[in-house]
């Protein structure tokens, strides 16, 4: 039974790719485009067997981010590999969807980890001087999404009022360092892994914030382990700053 349930989500993963290449070779004509969507919704929402856990928040999230980072990757040889990791993302959505991992929120770390660097890297990519402000409301909703249906599915605590806060609070901090971020004069690349190391060590901080594991020594570990990182990040990106 487990490997018929896993042979169902990896046929539904392939559906997913095979729909996504025929939305790019058709260079996203908006009647491929909601062909792609079509299938995908109804492999979704079709379940293979029982699972009572739903991922509708990252799964939202990847229909959009997936055209949207393919027409990115559009025309250079990054287009397969491209695929092939939207593929993964559905997949894990599916495997959480559908109960096949008995770590869900382990495995939903992973799978928001990897959201939220296509999320930051499309911001960061995407023309600032057009719709700015949307475009920044709209990674922060998402990143907004991701955090609470992640704190959801942890199965050590359950107290959805502060998830929701907490979540809230999280995103705002998370909107005031890509503000910031997209100030700087580095590259996308640099930018989206400052983004994605911070919202992994906000996520710590948050599993930690429910468990009890706020110390002296585990604030000043994680900020040892922001900055020495941070300044890896910042030296090998490539920028430099002119005082002319």
């Amino acid at each position: 039974m487990k490997y018929r349930n896993q042979i169902s989500l990896s046929l539904k993963s392939l559906a997913f790719a095979v729909t996504l290449s025929i939305a790019v070779i058709s260079e996203f004509n908006i009647f491929a485009v909601l062909f792609f969507w079509l299938t995908v919704f109804i492999l979704y929402f079709r379940p293979s067997f029982i699972g009572n856990y739903h991922c509708r928040y990252a799964f939202i999230i990847l229909l959009g981010v997936s055209i949207l980072g393919m027409k990115i990757l559009s025309g250079n040889i990054f287009v397969l590999p491209g695929i092939l990791l939207y593929s993964f993302i559905f997949y894990l959505i599916l495997g959480i969807k559908e109960v096949i991992f008995i770590k869900r929120s382990r495995v939903y770390y992973i799978l928001g980890l990897l959201l939220f660097y296509n999320l930051f890297s499309i911001f960061f990519l995407a023309n600032k001087s057009e719709l700015f402000f949307f475009k920044y409301i709209g990674v922060i909703i998402a990143i907004f999404l991701i955090f609470r249906e992640w704190l959801s599915l942890i199965s050590t605590f359950h107290f959805p009022k502060r998830e929701f806060i907490v979540s809230a609070v999280a995103a705002l901090v998370v909107a005031e360092f890509l503000w910031a971020t997209a100030l700087l004069p580095i590259g996308f690349i640099a930018a989206s892994n400052f983004m994605t190391l911070l919202v992994l060590i906000i996520g710590n901080f948050l599993v930690n914030h429910f468990i009890g594991g706020i110390s002296k020594e585990y604030l000043v570990q994680q900020i040892v382990f922001l900055v020495l990182i941070s300044i890896f990040i910042f030296l090998t990106s490539g920028w430099f700053i002119s005082f002319v």
